[in-house]
């Protein structure tokens, strides 16, 4: 029994996936270590998550009307499915209260200096528990609103900045010795695309799966795409500068000045980071709720939302004791850490699906011979 009754078509799917990817990527431009050959990470990271996502949903397609508690049920029994959805279920808490602490250093560092960083998050979290609370089709309708709004204001800001972009920055090309290239490209996929597996969680909601693949594939690559073009653009605006400050988007908007006229237009990548990283909470957020709800056979999930909300919070404010140790974290830490989850689980059960699979194959026809 699912803990809450909304649904969504494949497509919708594929917008806040796209919205989810985008997400805080925006404020932490995944690659940028490897300078002005990020642009060439994040490809490669794209394309891993590509990879992956495909193996994700197919097992998903395997258990049409399942969520991914259900799955782990399914494939690894009902003890060790329950244990292994309960680490993930931690992963995906701890990930929003990364994000959350992202949002949080973010504004505290260049807006909003001098206002207590609980309160933002704070404020950030009730925003998002108001959208979980909600249910999942509401959750996707924002997405819907938000998406396009966020293309377009990544596209005008983009070639509002186009006369100060120098593309000789970009050169030379794939100067990175091989290893340092494979890991930061395996950062730039664990971080965002690989973080897709916990749509898995969402799929019992959706109304049918067909196209599923096209339009989760389709949604991760437009993310992949616009994500591509900020470190291209942040690379040629910004050159070596790239590396030094916390946020290159941030730091190469504020150059554009159109004839001293289109000035200080930092405020609307604010309002577009904003908006995605919401998204981003939200499907972590209640990817939580329900899951938990379903380990321990509760009717809804909506007594769980403020005191998991209260958590996300608390976590996001005591892990860490400032900006750099968090950058730090993510850049060294984080893709060990998420590799079971994002990889090593995910190929396990694609062998247990297909194999579950043709033992009920061979299963039927014994039964019709």
């Amino acid at each position: 029994m699912q803990p809450e009754g909304g649904k969504i078509n494949t497509l919708h799917l594929g917008f806040l996936i796209t919205g989810f990817t985008f997400g805080s990527s925006v404020i932490l431009s995944p690659g940028v270590e490897a300078g002005h050959n990020a642009w060439l990470t994040v490809f490669a990271g794209l394309v891993m998550g590509l990879i992956m996502a495909y193996i994700y949903f197919t097992v998903a397609e395997k258990f049409p009307g399942k969520n991914f508690i259900e799955i782990n049920d399914l494939l690894l029994g009902a003890y060790l499915g329950k244990i292994v959805s309960l680490l993930y279920l931690c992963y995906f808490l701890h990930l929003g209260s990364l994000i959350l602490r992202d949002f949080g250093d973010f504004f505290t560092l260049t807006i909003y200096v001098n206002t207590p960083e609980v309160v933002i998050v704070g404020s950030f979290a009730l925003l998002a528990a108001s959208a979980v609370r909600n249910g999942i089709e509401v959750i996707t309708r924002c997405s819907l609103i938000i998406v396009p709004l966020t293309m377009f204001a990544f596209i005008l800001d983009t070639i509002l900045i186009l006369p100060q972009a120098k593309y000789e920055k970009l050169l030379p090309i794939l100067e990175l010795p091989l290893k340092d290239f494979l890991r930061i490209s395996f950062s730039s996929f664990s971080f965002p695309f690989g973080e897709v597996v916990c749509f898995l969680m969402i799929t019992a909601f959706l109304n049918s799966t067909k196209g599923l693949k096209k339009h989760v594939l389709s949604g991760l690559t437009v993310a992949g795409f616009f994500l591509i073009t900020a470190s291209i653009r942040n690379t040629t605006v910004l050159g070596a500068a790239v590396k030094m400050g916390l946020y290159p988007t941030f730091d190469a908007i504020q150059l554009i000045d159109i004839a001293d006229f289109l000035t200080r237009l930092e405020l609307v990548i604010i309002s577009v980071m904003l908006t995605t990283g919401f998204i981003k909470l939200s499907v972590l957020y209640y990817g939580t709720v329900i899951g938990l709800a379903q380990v321990f056979k509760l009717r809804s999930y909506l007594p769980l939302v403020l005191p998991i909300g209260i958590i996300l919070v608390v976590l996001c404010i005591t892990q860490f004791e400032n900006t750099q140790e968090n950058l730090a974290w993510a850049a060294n830490i984080y893709p060990w850490y998420v590799l079971p989850f994002q990889v090593l689980f995910p190929f396990l059960y694609l062998i247990l699906a297909l194999l579950k699979g043709n033992h009920s194959g061979r299963k039927k026809a014994g039964e019709r011979s």
